[in-house]
């Protein structure tokens, strides 16, 4: 597989909360910040696991991907992600996604997110 469709593997498996199989494509080692309102860090697939398992109340409803750019092992994305919290509440989020790749794994990740405003 080349570095965009492991890339496109790991968005769909968000797009359908598998858990399993986006842990599959990251390393064991692992990083991810995610930066918005806060600034969240994990170190090690573990953590990202734990993470991924607390966000089972949230189901994602439509994501588009405005772009995807491929640099050598490193895949930017973007777009719009809209998901239903576990009391129906709609969310909406802009996000770019930054993956890092080393040895077909996914190594880095850094997310951008902004709440959209109605």
């Amino acid at each position: 597989m080349t570095t965009k469709e492991i890339v496109q593997q790991v968005i769909d498996a968000f797009d359908n909360n598998d858990v399993e199989k986006i842990l599959s494509f990251f390393a064991d080692d692992v990083k991810w910040t995610m930066k918005g309102s806060s600034v969240t860090f994990m170190n090690g697939k573990n953590e990202v696991e734990q993470f991924l398992g607390g966000m089972e109340d949230v189901k994602m409803v439509s994501s588009t991907k405005e772009h995807i750019i491929v640099e050598g092992n490193t895949v930017a994305v973007d777009g719009l992600v809209q998901c239903k919290d576990k009391n129906g509440k709609d969310m909406a989020m802009y996000y770019a996604d930054i993956y890092e790749l080393e040895n077909d794994k996914v190594k880095k990740v850094t997310s951008y997110i902004v709440d959209k405003k109605e």
